[in-house]
């Protein structure tokens, strides 16, 4: 077994080696039985495979599991308690499907739909050894580059999840030596070597698990030494996704299954440093300890966090408290008519004293006295309305003739065009409101433009244009089968 390879590339050696043609066979023959395998990632049954192998082997289930699959990277932000069910699976073969533990079900963040390579090894392992294999770090979500080379990783043929697997070794019927062209701005391809080194740290690491509240807690303590939460822990919402987007660029998120819509309330920031149990990728636990410059060591190795807590301050009142009601009750008889305003201004630091001290007393004998009056708006929101909704309007066509790479036209993308501040969302600018609403671009419009701009700049360049260059190029990612198909739409037009 070669380092890093994926069980089932050693099972496809094996399986080629041996001139097996059954599949059937030889699962019976390296399992002791016969199983169904759909997974590249998570196989199943590893106790029986070890038990299975000669008397003089030394590998052990755990060593497998550790070092051929892609447990430790899949887990790592998992408790204890649900990583041993993980693995226990793993080796038994029994329960549920590792997958839906995991949590790939409900998960917008979709692992590689084949099993990727990276050509310069593919080549080096041929000159090497005569043949190459899978690697696990090549495999991560997330991961575009080869960490050892610094080149765009490829799609072979190989499904990662298929029912009934026909093993296929990393050869040249399914890889090739090309090394595909980099579309990706410096920027983008330096945030992802950062989050792929932190990848393969999970990856060949054996760190210990912790709870899910003890890691929301520890960002909230990162947060809160960034300014970015309070004393006790609230957190600063709308400054940490201000700060996240201008960290990470819009693309890049877009790229990383991860984009953030800043208008929706709902969008996966805004509850991911929230206390709920269900899982996060360990892909966006990456870029959120991206954003926070924590280095992934400090997370496992640190033993006590503090997170939200309450901060209880206790005064001891230094007078008396009959006085100084006395006090208070004889202003209150002798301004009669006073606002509380006004009484506060007359008896300034008793009114303090009172308030905080006495507070429910306060309220029983203070008088509340109504002499404002009618407040009439100093703007006029009709004309107002007009200059925004003209504003928004040409925001738009702004966005729309940007030059580079084309962005979304959205409400949050209008405003921030515009330079607006929170006046520009005031529920009098109707028009304006309505128009914000309706503008907001469609998804496959805006995918047509980002390709149609991709091929235009491929077009300039040279070689040729493929669908798979304009995907990348665009910055979909390699994995969009339905962005895939849009393109080659356009491209046969």
């Amino acid at each position: 077994m070669y380092d890093d390879e994926l069980l089932y590339s050693v099972i496809a050696r094996y399986k080629q080696m041996c001139g097996m043609l059954s599949n059937q066979a030889m699962v019976k023959d390296i399992f002791g039985k016969l199983i169904i395998i759909k997974s590249t990632l998570f196989p199943k049954h590893l106790d029986a495979f070890v038990q299975n192998l000669p008397p003089t082997s030394k590998l052990t289930t755990k060593e497998i599991i550790m070092k051929h699959t892609m447990f430790p990277f899949y887990t790592s932000f998992l408790s204890e308690e649900k990583a041993q069910s993980i693995y226990e699976i793993m080796a038994e073969g029994k329960g549920r499907a590792v997958e839906s533990l995991i949590g790939f079900g409900g998960s917008k963040v979709k692992i590689p739909i084949y099993l990727r390579y990276c050509p310069i090894c593919f080549e080096n392992d041929i000159k090497k050894y005569g043949e190459s294999y899978f690697r696990r770090s090549h495999q991560i979500v997330g991961v575009l580059y080869c960490s050892k080379h610094e080149v765009l990783l490829k799609d072979s043929t190989v499904l990662s999840t298929e029912s009934g697997f026909d093993f296929k070794c990393a050869d040249a019927e399914v890889c090739d030596i090309a090394v595909l062209t980099d579309p990706f701005p410096t920027r983008i391809k330096e945030l992802n070597l950062q989050y792929t080194h932190n990848a393969e740290r999970l990856l060949k690491g054996d760190y210990p698990r912790k709870q899910l509240d003890f890691i929301i807690s520890f960002y909230i303590d990162k947060l809160r030494s960034k300014g970015l939460a309070s004393d006790n822990g609230n957190l600063y919402m709308n400054d940490v996704q201000e700060e996240f987007l201008s960290y990470f660029p819009d693309a890049y998120l877009e790229i990383m299954q991860s984009a953030i819509d800043p208008e929706n309330p709902t969008n996966w920031l805004r509850f991911f440093v929230r206390s709920n149990n269900k899982n996060r990728s360990p892909l966006r636990h990456l870029l959120f300890l991206q954003f926070l410059d924590v280095d992934i060591n400090e997370l496992f190795q640190t033993t006590t966090v503090v997170g939200k807590r309450k901060i209880v301050e206790e005064f001891t009142p230094l007078f008396d408290i009959n006085e100084r009601r006395n006090m208070w009750l004889k202003i209150i008889e002798e301004h009669k008519g006073a606002t509380r305003s006004e009484l506060k201004e007359i008896g300034k630091g008793l009114h303090t004293w009172i308030f905080r001290y006495d507070r429910e007393w306060y309220e029983k004998v203070t008088p509340r006295v109504k002499t404002r009056k009618p407040r009439t708006d100093p703007v006029d929101w009709e004309q107002k309305d007009e200059e925004c909704l003209m504003l928004a309007k040409e925001a738009v066509k702004a966005i729309l003739n940007k030059s580079g790479k084309p962005v979304r036209v959205t409400p949050w993308r209008i405003k921030l065009t515009i330079g607006a501040r929170r006046w520009f969302e005031n529920e009098k600018l109707v028009r304006t409101q309505q128009f914000l609403r309706e503008s907001k671009e469609d998804i496959s419009n805006y995918r047509v433009r980002k390709i149609r701009w991709a091929i235009d700049e491929l077009s300039k360049q040279d070689g040729s244009i493929t669908a798979y260059k304009v995907q990348l190029y665009a910055g979909f990612g390699g994995g969009e089968n339905e962005v895939r198909e849009l393109i080659e739409r356009i491209l046969g037009e």
